[in-house]
């Protein structure tokens, strides 16, 4: 009988390849349409060109929605880390692991996982129509007729979000979305870089740290514009939220957590003795990065006279101390959805059938991937989101 329910996907990134592969194998007829001229733009460019499929650990901690993210929390236990460490072996990728549980293809090549997608997608009869944007979509007599002259049973929204619209990204799935009765929770850009106004930057630009943000731990790298790196991306989704009501937001970084402040003071008062006669820069050099430092210094209030650490005064390095662990930073904007991993917001999960990723507002319209208001930290887990919408709805497809 699945033979002859014809499924019209919307998108071949990660969604919409998985779960064509899952329908296919099922016996479902199956055609994907990809407005670009090839599948997987987006994933190709995962994990900086790798392709960070997973993460050993997956939690719910690690996913967000303005919905209740417990809602999620059966999907992304039906398809766990090691189902699908199993669906992507048995297609012929083998897994590498990297930091903080990262899963990588042992190639370490974005293209290989792609590659393997579509290829499966067409072994498994699979039609793969590119350079076909659907525009228009209408449900009549118990069938989506698409673009006027494409008649389908059933119909799988994997359009993504509006992230990187270079790779193909649109808002296209917000439209559909909303032509059924659906809400959509404002997209705002996560997992992205921060603009700063702070004056100086360009004396630390390039300088990468290992820094603490409000208990968050993780790489952080100045740049000219503002701050970027792996704990920069993981809280830019509140960064970002706070945006939308603020014209800046103040953060402040702890540039060395493994130090507290009193040891930082013994520390700083004993090189006081030993190396006064340093330049300050330079005395600071030994402990941290000498472009830091010298930031470090022009952030700390000390007096333009002071050159050398000998007439550095106590009230001096305390100021020192103080600005080495809450070096604070004036954000005023994000680089936004051009450069943007991912979107915080989309489909309201309250109106879709999580069991079944399918609408409760019109039957047989599906849901999947980065279209639904869920997102998650950088790592693996925003991947992980889409193999599991893709698998929860295809294993849970009726005739």
């Amino acid at each position: 009988m699945s033979k002859n329910i014809k499924i019209a996907i919307i998108g071949a990134g990660a969604s919409g390849l998985f779960s064509s592969i899952v329908l296919a194998s099922k016996g479902f007829d199956v055609t994907i349409y990809e407005k670009s001229n090839k599948v997987g733009k987006k994933l190709l460019a995962t994990g900086n060109g790798r392709c960070n499929i997973t993460n050993q650990n997956i939690q719910l901690e690690n996913f967000y929605s303005n919905s209740q993210i417990s809602l999620i929390h059966e999907n992304i236990q039906a398809f766990n880390f090691i189902k699908c460490k199993e669906f992507f072996n048995e297609i012929g990728i083998e897994f590498k692991l990297g930091q903080n549980g990262r899963m990588y293809p042992l190639s370490l090549t974005s293209s290989t996982v792609v590659d393997v997608l579509q290829y499966e997608a067409l072994k498994s009869g699979v039609k793969i129509e590119l350079n076909s944007e659907i525009t228009d979509i209408k449900y009549i007599n118990n069938k989506f007729n698409l673009n006027k002259i494409l008649s389908f049973d059933k119909l799988i929204i994997a359009s993504g979000s509006i992230a990187m619209p270079k790779l193909g990204s649109s808002e296209s799935g917000y439209i559909f979305a909303k032509k059924f009765g659906h809400k959509i929770v404002e997209p705002v850009a996560s997992l992205v870089q921060l603009v700063s106004d702070n004056k100086h930057l360009e004396v630390v630009s390039g300088v990468k740290i290992d820094a603490l943000i409000d208990g968050k731990r993780g790489d952080f790298l100045f740049t000219k514009y503002g701050v970027s790196g792996s704990l920069i991306l993981d809280i830019s989704r509140d960064i970002s939220k706070k945006l939308q009501k603020n014209k800046s937001i103040k953060m402040s970084v702890d540039t060395m957590p493994d130090f507290t402040y009193n040891e930082l003071i013994n520390l700083l008062e004993k090189r006081m003795i030993t190396l006064k006669e340093k330049e300050i820069t330079i005395w600071l050099d030994g402990i941290m990065n000498k472009k830091l430092a010298k930031y470090i210094i022009l952030n700390s209030n000390i007096p333009n006279h002071v050159k050398y650490a000998k007439f550095l005064t106590q009230k001096d390095i305390k100021s020192i101390v103080r600005t080495i662990k809450n070096l604070e930073f004036n954000i005023i904007d994000t680089k936004g959805f051009e450069t943007c991993e991912v979107c915080a917001g989309g489909v309201v999960l309250s109106e879709i059938d999580l069991k079944t990723m399918e609408s409760k507002y019109q039957k047989d319209l599906f849901f999947i991937g980065e279209v639904l208001d869920v997102d998650g930290d950088c790592g693996g887990y925003n991947l992980h989101w889409a193999w599991s919408s893709a698998y929860t709805l295809a294993m849970e497809m009726k005739d």
